[in-house]
């Protein structure tokens, strides 16, 4: 029996020893380091009003037409100064996303903008004076998003949809300036991009649009027969219509493509070779 303990004892004596020279055996797997830390972006109280007022778009507690609270109360809530809060509101309102509010009360505070049009469009035309982009690059994406929209619309517009567009095209019938003919081409490029159900090109198409309007007008009133252009291109719209009408979309896109490339070499903005 002492025989047996004493084997016992001799296994247990060697299986602790193999154990213990295992895990000095075992790999050391080096801890990863800890993140650098990094200095945080210094931002000025206005700019701090203007992201939370931004992270409250984002996440759907501001909704468009929305009013915000008066400057007194924005401020107090918000723990910074009316200045901050001043110069907040006055930079979201040059750049379209708010409109001032006036008085005194309740009715006091800056409304969300419902439509942001203007705004992107004033903002896409002064980065469009500052930016290196060219004359080409407007064209070439202005006919991605048309080419786009007029295939879709294709095959979504509804009778009432077509109805509009043509109402559209009988007005551009009549006597018009170059500014207000403009006015009525834009309109019913936009109308076709909202029937393709794509928002972001329709938002996209109008404030482009808007950015070029005053060019697009100069333009046409270099023309040495803007009433005989205003045909041609009426005449045109009328075709692209048609063929959306049928539900054509290939053809209504092969359509606004020759009417816009047309148009621009016309006026001289743009001649690119690619689309030749």
């Amino acid at each position: 029996m002492r025989g047996i303990r004493m084997n016992h004892d001799v296994v247990g004596t060697v299986i602790s020893y193999t154990s213990l020279r295992n895990k000095d055996r075992r790999v050391k797997v080096p801890k990863p380091a800890p993140p650098e830390w990094k200095p945080l972006s210094r931002m000025r109280t206005h700019e701090q009003v203007v992201a939370e007022i931004e992270n409250r778009l984002d996440n759907g507690s501001l909704k468009p037409g929305d009013r915000l609270p008066p400057e007194r109360q924005l401020a107090e809530a918000l723990g910074v100064s009316r200045g901050a809060v001043r110069e907040a509101l006055r930079i979201l309102e040059a750049i379209g996303v708010v409109e001032a509010g006036t008085g005194s009360g309740p009715s006091s505070g800056s409304v969300i903008v419902k439509d942001s049009t203007a705004g992107m469009g004033m903002v896409l035309r002064i980065h469009l004076q500052l930016a290196s982009f060219t004359p080409d690059d407007l064209v070439e994406t202005r006919l991605m998003l048309e080419r786009l929209a007029c295939r879709k619309a294709a095959g979504v517009a509804s009778v009432g949809d077509i109805a509009n567009l043509r109402t559209l095209i009988t007005q551009m019938r009549g006597t018009h300036t170059t500014a207000s003919y403009n006015d009525l081409d834009a309109a019913l490029h936009v109308e076709i991009a909202q029937i393709s159900g794509n928002g972001l090109a329709s938002a996209l198409m109008a404030a482009l649009r808007e950015a070029l309007r005053q060019a697009m007008v100069s333009a046409f009133e270099r023309l040495e027969d803007p009433a005989s252009m205003m045909e041609t291109l009426t005449n045109e719209h009328e075709a692209i219509i048609d063929a959306i009408a049928a539900g054509e979309g290939d053809s209504a896109a092969d359509l606004v493509a020759e009417h816009i490339l047309n148009f621009y070499r016309a006026v001289g903005v743009s001649d690119p070779e690619w689309a030749d």
